[in-house]
């Protein structure tokens, strides 16, 4: 047989394991807005390191070599974005004869005959 005070701190268990089996079914909520929370946070901090990054760029200097250098890569990627893009064709020009001036992107000109 079980003593009386241990039955007892069991029942007490029981009884306390039962409120916070009922007081789990709103953790599914709990987790949901526990997770958009964290991710408002992921954003808020991401914000903040971007701005500081900034700041300490625009205070040594660095920041107009900086956005030079980005607008540099963005023409390239929209030069090779219009170059491989299907159905586009590159820039040319027909002369006399057939014969047509294919300019690439990086601004080299071939001619080019052209049978048709």
């Amino acid at each position: 047989m079980i003593e009386p005070e241990l039955k007892n701190e069991l029942d007490q268990i029981n009884q306390q394991l039962a409120a916070i089996s009922k007081k789990s079914g709103t953790s599914l909520w709990r987790a949901f807005l526990s997770g958009i929370m964290s991710a408002l946070g992921y954003l808020v901090g991401l914000a903040i390191v971007v701005g500081i990054i900034v700041w300490v760029l625009q205070k040594t200097g660095l920041w107009s070599s900086f956005q030079q250098e980005l607008q540099s890569f963005y023409d390239i990627i929209n030069s090779a974005k219009q170059f491989t893009s299907p159905g586009s064709t590159m820039p040319s020009q027909k002369n006399s004869g057939g014969q047509s001036i294919i300019t690439l992107p990086n601004g080299q000109q071939y001619r080019v005959n052209v049978s048709q």
